[in-house]
């Protein structure tokens, strides 16, 4: 038997209605204006990171820098910086590394037993000394963390200089770069008395190399021994002479002589005898 055909029912949709349309509009917009805010991020961000590149292909080379103190700023620092060096002058000893190490430096073990044994003293007076009083022990601490907070404002003062004395010196290292970027530059292109500005500005960049022995000097144990391994390995010519005096009276001495043959062509010659005991 033939089936029937189902009658299959459509579900009517709902036409969105004036308030739904406006909604959709503004949504539209909003998307779009969202999407033209960041593109317009994204292209400041490439034009920052394009105006400091650090191979110089793009922009200057300059790294980021605060705003330059003034000439008239720098002056009266150093002014008041000088005057406050010769008022110290008057008041603090010229101690040496050795003075120093004598003295009893405060650090934080030692600055609580201060104060510990000051608050005990102010209990228990009678336990004091005769040449000790309260009131001489009482200036003696104040006058310790007076200079103590003065040393502390002066650490703080000294990190802000030296950090604005490494920008600075990045800032002048970077404007060197760039001259001798350029010089290098007009060097290959053969113009002329570039070439000499290279060569007078070419060996801050090559590497140091080891700091020869004088003639004359005796070599370092280090060097003997390198030496002396060439010197068994046939790598080298030369000749190696150690030379040691037992003590007897005095103390003993050792004297190294290292000689190396450059030359193709050398010459040797010995004496034999025989040593006589006196």
């Amino acid at each position: 038997m033939a089936r029937g055909k189902k009658s299959v029912t459509r579900k009517a949709t709902k036409k969105p209605t004036v308030r739904g349309k406006a909604q959709m509009a503004a949504q539209r917009q909003s998307n779009s204006d969202l999407s033209a805010s960041l593109k317009e991020q994204t292209a400041q961000i490439k034009l920052l990171t394009s105006t400091w590149d650090k191979t110089g292909k793009d922009g200057a080379r300059r790294p980021p820098n605060n705003p330059d103190m003034p000439q008239t700023i720098i002056d009266n620092l150093n002014q008041d910086f000088n005057a406050i060096l010769e008022l110290l002058d008057d008041y603090s000893q010229h101690l040496r590394a050795l003075d120093r190490m004598r003295l009893n430096g405060v650090g934080i073990k030692k600055l609580g037993f201060i104060e510990r044994s000051y608050e005990l003293a102010l209990e228990n007076g009678e336990f004091l000394p005769h040449y000790l009083t309260l009131t001489r022990f009482g200036k003696d601490i104040q006058y310790f963390m007076d200079f103590r907070t003065l040393t502390d404002l002066v650490t703080q003062i000294r990190e802000k200089l030296w950090n604005v004395t490494i920008q600075s010196a990045d800032i002048a290292y970077t404007d060197g770069l760039d001259f001798y970027a350029s010089v290098r530059e007009a060097a290959k292109r053969r113009v002329d008395a570039a070439e000499s500005l290279h060569n007078a500005l070419s060996p801050f960049f090559k590497p140091q190399g080891r700091r020869k022995t004088e003639e004359g000097e005796e070599p370092t144990k280090k060097e003997a021994l390198r030496d002396f391994k060439a010197l068994e390995s046939g790598k080298h010519d030369g000749k190696l002479v150690i030379e040691h005096e037992n003590p007897k009276l005095t103390g003993g001495s050792t004297k190294i002589i290292d000689e190396k043959f450059k030359d193709d062509a050398k010459f040797k010659g010995s004496i034999q005898g025989d040593v006589e005991d006196a």
